[in-house]
């Protein structure tokens, strides 16, 4: 008995050591496989050198808004006709338009800077009917010259405007019926008691017009007032005509927004020579744009491929090596450099960013070369 206990203990313990051993084994195979340097294709490998080609582009920035011109209006006359408003016409006026008609009795435009202030009638002489004469004069009633001498050839076409009006033909020219407006065509207004159906008795503001002030205005919010820096260039296009403006000032208005004032870039009208080109309206809207950033045009290469040395040169990597640029701009993910031509290639993307592009390997060769036409030495491994 006492020897069948120690062979089954012997056996057991034999059996014990056996498994020790294995689990031994076991641990240092794991560790062996674990640990042991792995092989280069089982290494993450660099990225991939990625080529771009330099094209023509442009990069730049614009805010597209609206330039508002006001035009402020004056007082050019008062209405001197009792009676009832019959029609009302105020907006666009040239020579000669009717603007309101009180009891029967139209109110015309004359072109003129003397205010109309007495009875135009025969032998009456001065500036006032000089304007009337030349009313008459591009209305084709009265031929010759405005001379200021209201004789019986004015007071004869004057009978005639009266015809084409369905007036009484007097050859006279009441106070009330003629307004002086500086320039034509322009635009009118008229004073709040102008209105179709009111009753007149005469001292009515009748008549405003264009003082011939000018003034361009950027209004924004708060928030793209903040976006506009205080050099920006700001376009303005009307019709064939684009203008450039610079900002003068700015001021707050009653709503919270910003007003920015503009001018030409030498300091005068933002219209220059053009400005009796636009409406002659109280208030115009023109189209513009903000010019945040500038454009500017030329060869174009992607905004990664443009390193900067420790001195602040710049760089691209063509399939030459390191070529230097100078960099005029960028915006968008695309920089503007001189020192490259268009169709250029660049190194856009590496593994080291700054060094030296890989020569492009060459195209397969149909068949390989023999073994021993190579060299003695070991060759290297491309990564």
């Amino acid at each position: 008995m006492g020897s069948g206990r120690r062979g089954r203990g012997f056996a057991i313990f034999v059996a014990c050591v056996v498994a020790l051993a294995l689990a031994v084994g076991a641990g240092w195979w794991a560790a062996r496989a674990t640990l042991e340097p792995q092989t280069p294709e089982a290494t993450s490998s660099a990225p991939d050198v990625v080529w771009a080609e330099a094209t023509n582009s442009s990069v730049g920035r614009t805010l597209p808004l609206s330039t508002t011109l006001r035009q402020p209006a004056r007082t050019v006359a008062s209405n001197a006709l009792p009676g009832v408003v019959l029609s009302a016409s105020p907006g666009e006026v040239d020579q000669g338009d009717t603007i309101y008609v009180v009891a029967g009795t139209p109110v015309r435009v004359a072109q003129g800077e003397v205010p109309f202030y007495r009875d135009l009638a025969r032998d009456v002489e001065g500036d006032d009917v000089a304007q009337l004469q030349q009313v008459l004069i591009d209305l084709e009633l009265l031929a010759g010259q405005a001379d200021g001498d209201f004789g019986w050839r004015t007071e004869r076409a004057v009978k005639a405007w009266q015809k084409e009006l369905g007036q009484k033909q007097t050859g006279t020219i009441p106070l009330g019926e003629l307004v002086a407006v500086d320039r034509l065509p322009t635009v009118v207004q008229l004073g709040e008691t102008i209105v179709r159906g009111a009753t007149l008795g005469g001292g009515e503001e009748s008549v405003l017009a264009p003082t011939g002030e000018q003034n361009f205005v950027l209004v924004v919010t708060q928030d793209q007032a903040r976006m506009i820096p205080a050099e920006a260039m700001v376009q303005i296009t009307w019709q064939e005509h684009t203008w450039d403006a610079v900002i003068n000032s700015s001021e707050q208005d009653e709503f919270g927004n910003t007003e920015f004032s503009l001018t030409a870039p030498d300091g005068g009208p933002v219209c220059g020579e053009a400005c009796d080109t636009l409406p002659g309206d109280a208030q115009v809207t023109l189209r513009s744009e903000i010019v945040i950033v500038p454009r500017i045009e030329g060869t174009a290469v992607p905004a990664a491929a443009v390193h900067t040395r420790a001195d602040g040169s710049a760089y691209v990597i063509t399939e030459s090596g390191e070529t230097e640029v100078t960099v005029r701009g960028s915006g968008g993910g695309i920089a503007i450099v001189d020192g490259i031509e268009v169709g250029t290639r660049v190194q856009a993307l590496s593994g080291t960013p700054g060094a030296p592009a890989p020569v492009p390997q060459p195209a397969p060769q149909e068949s390989e070369p023999p073994a021993d036409e190579g060299s003695d030495e070991t060759p290297s491994t491309e990564g």
